[in-house]
């Protein structure tokens, strides 16, 4: 069975400085990119996942199907953390929660309920978190000095 992170959308995405700065001018926008960035970990890491936000549903499309791996919900007429509370204690298998929030009484609950917990910025840095070393490169790319040495041999600058 795969892991169901829980994540509160609007601490994660303020715990991004520039999804922080886009939420000011523009939150829909700074919404989209934050499910964009989570749709990424999800599919590269494998688990399912519910993206938690306060409030109610904008007038924007949330495409979400029962069979994808990531939700989206808006907790009106509740609290983000009320819903994400209420989530942890509807679940058969809270170990298999992971809970995302900078919330300390959001973790602290989520803890005592067994379920693994992750600071809003420690999981915005695995959303950012470069490929694994062990995948294999390309065997037919060029160095940085193998390029300056053929632009060296057909006369051609950078």
């Amino acid at each position: 069975m795969l892991p169901h992170y829980i994540i509160d959308g609007y601490n994660v995405i303020h715990a991004i400085p520039t999804l922080k700065k886009l939420l000011a001018h523009d939150g829909s926008q700074a919404r989209e990119q934050l499910i964009f960035l989570v749709s990424r970990l999800t599919f590269k890491r494998k688990f399912r996942c519910t993206i938690v936000f306060d409030g109610a549903r904008p007038h924007e499309p949330h495409p979400s199907s029962t069979h994808s791996p990531l939700h989206i919900v808006f907790s009106a007429p509740q609290s983000a953390d009320a819903r994400i509370k209420s989530m942890i204690e509807q679940s058969k298998n809270r170990t298999l929660l992971v809970i995302v929030s900078s919330d300390r009484e959001i973790l602290s609950y989520a803890r005592e309920c067994s379920c693994p917990t992750y600071t809003s910025k420690y999981f915005s840095n695995l959303l950012f978190e470069e490929p694994d070393r062990g995948e294999e490169k390309d065997p037919t790319a060029l160095s940085k000095g193998q390029v300056e040495e053929w632009l060296k041999i057909f006369g051609e600058k950078k």
